[in-house]
């Protein structure tokens, strides 16, 4: 009966119900945002996310090896690959990261702009006729990770797909797209990292995080509480 309930037991639950209702508030709208943005990455193919319907599979080459310099064979680690038709590179990594040598050993040059379009256009389907020299890490970029320098190509008439081409070694880096950068603003979102969009563990989502945990469990400690309350009554 109401007459034999504890005033201050009352009391708590009111104070309880209160502070649930009010974590619930600050955490709702980050609760929908993990919802809507998890339902985007369970429904969506992640390979057409990355672009590589845009991209074309290069049919085997047989390298002539014979005028490699010798001494760059006996690298700890090298990658031999055709740049351009019949010019052969060779990638040897160092502490100071990978560096791009011609069959002597020296350096090579950047690609130009026309050279790189022409690989855009062997190398994907978007068949580009603008480029633009991308040299500047930009937290965010949806070309981050990819190695510097680049290249941007697009379609004057298409500008939604982009192809980031390697301006030392000629490899498509990256395809974006529009479903694409709907995933980085969506993921961005879901792991509340705005400006890089890729660090996970932001002091964000640990605090909602938490606040969503707190949520759940003193709402399931109230609906129980009140359960056994009223089973007694």
């Amino acid at each position: 009966m109401a007459e034999g309930r504890n005033p201050n037991s009352l009391r708590k639950q009111r104070k309880l119900r209160r502070w649930h209702r009010l974590v619930a508030l600050v955490t709702s709208c980050q609760l929908l945002l993990w919802t809507l943005s998890g339902l985007y990455f369970a429904f969506i193919d992640i390979d057409f996310v990355r672009g590589h319907q845009f991209k074309r599979s290069s049919p085997p080459t047989q390298l002539d090896l014979t005028h490699l310099k010798p001494g760059l064979i006996s690298a700890s680690k090298i990658v031999i690959q055709e740049r351009l038709a019949g010019e052969l590179i060779v990638g040897v990594h160092t502490e100071d990261g990978l560096q791009w040598l011609n069959e002597q050993g020296a350096p090579i040059n950047a690609l130009s702009g026309e050279q790189a379009l022409r690989l855009g256009a062997e190398r994907t389907v978007i068949k580009p006729d603008q480029f633009e020299w991308v040299d500047t890490d930009i937290p965010g970029s949806e070309y981050r990770g990819a190695p510097l320098p680049l290249w941007r190509l697009w379609r004057a008439d298409d500008p939604d797909r982009i192809a980031y081409v390697d301006a030392m070694s000629g490899d498509v880096a990256v395809v974006r797209h529009d479903a694409w950068r709907w995933w980085d603003f969506l993921w961005s979102l879901h792991i509340m990292s705005y400006e890089d969009r890729d660090t996970i563990g932001t002091w964000l989502l640990r605090v909602f995080s938490l606040l969503a945990l707190a949520t759940a469990v003193l709402g399931l400690w109230l609906s129980l509480h009140t359960r056994a309350r009223r089973s007694s009554q």
